[in-house]
């Protein structure tokens, strides 16, 4: 069986899959395709496609490097990260607004669109399958900020050149007046747009990253400039793999009287772990779940939340080794066995592992569901908690064909089925995915946002709703484009994260 077959694994080890330092991680993964050799459990019997009991066998991988191995040998990289880096790309112009049009109706080739006629500098109705440049089907564009934009408050005094990436996104309302707010990862920091306007977006300014400040001393080729930002209450919590970044904490309530372009300072910085992939908050618990950084083995890193200025570190769950993603909830599904407990549902590279997290000092691993898996990326429940949708980043790229959005039955959390997945239009690679009501939000890379409507979860079947496409070079399974989007915000308003386009509003 290759690299990215299903393979068997013991319960309740310890399996620390793949960790090292971030930069180091990427390099080798392009060497690791190459000279990972693997033994596998033979077997006369068919196994499932899908396993969440299995008994005890041995995996052995032999990597090259100095990498950290799991306990049982095996080891799988963040391969994303090497594909990341491999399409990098300049960041790209804008396809709509005035400097659009202009060049573009001259060679008759701006359509139906004229900026005179739109609500906003950047606005556009999606018309005959195009808003301005930008391929599109029942999703209009209100606005957008591009990468030049959203950089202002990076640059350096001698206005030396700050970014070139974006990565993650998430939103923030204020709950007293509803002002919405786009907070975007960005190579050196976040920045932070008001959007309670959306055909009017305000530039507010952008938090300069921690960790090592010099500059100079980053290869842009290989370090992993991606951050993730969430939010508790009024405050934003930021990570990065950049080195020594630990989590920072900025005070959200600042926006409301910030001047334009503000260059603004944090409010306090949790240091109990360097660098990490990804942060979830649950807000019902006010706990904060670093994942994948320089502690516990990779896995989930408690944060206590009830004081956001000062954090408090309650331990770990690091038995199922390295978490890519996770969403916490308190359970309220079908499973009566656990209603009104903190459950972590973990996108585990290979797994999805479900985790009680109800006691901080004694997590229980529910159970571990793994499949014909490529690098399991993230997902999201359903608003009913019985089914969990997830993407995986590896498998367009390393098997072909559409994109897949799979289905994972957890109506009973010890013993999950999966239920199969679901084919899209276009080839690209799925990465972030959020789900609101009946329909799922997905960031695809290069295919940019699509939003599928749920049709029979239980057969893993579903439409196309409608679709943005932030990137309209074409939609082959390569890392560029969307990068995430977030569709919780009472207005109605997605924001996405183009990687070499910047902030869309839709």
């Amino acid at each position: 069986m290759g690299l990215f077959g299903t393979y068997i694994r013991a319960e309740g080890g310890a399996h620390r899959r793949f960790k090292t330092e971030p930069i180091r991680a990427c390099i080798l993964s392009s060497l690791l395709l190459a000279s990972v050799s693997i033994s596998y459990v033979s077997s006369d019997t068919t196994e499932p496609a899908i396993q969440s009991d299995r008994t005890a066998s041995s995996t052995t991988r032999t990597l090259i490097g100095d990498v950290t191995q799991d306990d049982d040998g095996s080891g799988l990289p963040h391969m994303g990260c090497k594909g990341l880096l491999d399409d990098k790309i300049p960041p790209q112009k804008k396809l709509v607004g005035a400097d659009y049009y202009a060049k573009n109706v001259v060679l008759m080739d701006a359509g139906g669109y004229s900026p005179a006629e739109a609500k906003g500098k950047t606005s556009a109705v999606c018309k005959d399958g195009k808003a301005a440049g930008y391929p599109c089907n029942n999703v209009n564009l209100l606005s957008m900020l591009d990468l030049n934009e959203l950089n202002v408050s990076l640059l350096e005094p001698d206005g030396g050149k700050a970014t070139d990436e974006a990565s993650d996104i998430w939103g923030w309302t204020d709950e007293k007046s509803k002002r919405e707010f786009a907070i975007i990862g960005l190579q050196f920091g976040t920045a932070f747009v008001e959007i309670t306007n959306p055909y009017k977006p305000v530039y507010l300014g952008a938090l300069l990253t921690s960790g090592d400040p010099d500059r100079d001393s980053l290869d842009f080729n290989e370090s992993t400039w991606w951050r993730d930002i969430k939010t508790y209450k009024n405050y934003a919590l930021v990570v990065s793999e950049y080195s020594n970044h630990g989590m920072q904490i900025f005070d959200l309530t600042t926006l409301l009287t910030a001047t334009p372009a503000t260059r603004f300072k944090q409010t306090a910085r949790y240091n109990k772990f360097g660098d990490a992939h990804n942060v979830f908050v649950n807000e019902d618990t006010a706990y904060a779940y670093a994942v994948g950084s320089d502690t516990c083995d990779g896995g989930l890193h408690f944060v206590d939340l009830k004081d956001p200025a000062k954090p408090k570190n309650r331990g770990c769950y690091s038995q199922d080794g390295y978490t890519h993603d996770v969403q916490c909830v308190i359970y309220a599904g079908p499973d009566q066995d656990f209603v009104g407990r903190e459950l972590c549902f973990a996108s585990n590279e290979d797994t999805i592992t479900i985790v009680d997290v109800s006691d901080k000092q004694e997590p229980t691993q529910l159970s571990r569901s793994t499949y014909n898996h490529g690098y399991t990326h993230q997902g999201w429940l359903t608003e009913d908690q019985a089914y969990f949708i997830f993407g995986d980043e590896i498998d367009e790229k390393s098997k072909g064909g559409k994109t897949q959005t799979f289905v994972l039955d957890v109506r009973n959390l010890s013993k999950p089925v999966m239920v199969g997945a679901y084919s899209g239009r276009t080839d690209a690679i799925d990465h972030n995915l959020y789900i609101v009501g009946d329909l799922v939000y997905q960031a695809n890379y290069r295919a940019g946002l699509n939003v599928l409507k749920i049709k029979d979860i239980s057969k893993a079947k579903f439409t196309e709703g409608g679709y943005f496409d932030v990137y309209p070079n074409d939609d082959t399974n390569n890392f560029n484009g969307a990068w995430s989007n977030y569709p919780f915000f009472p207005s109605g308003v997605v924001i996405i994260s183009g990687m070499e386009q910047g902030l869309f509003m839709l």
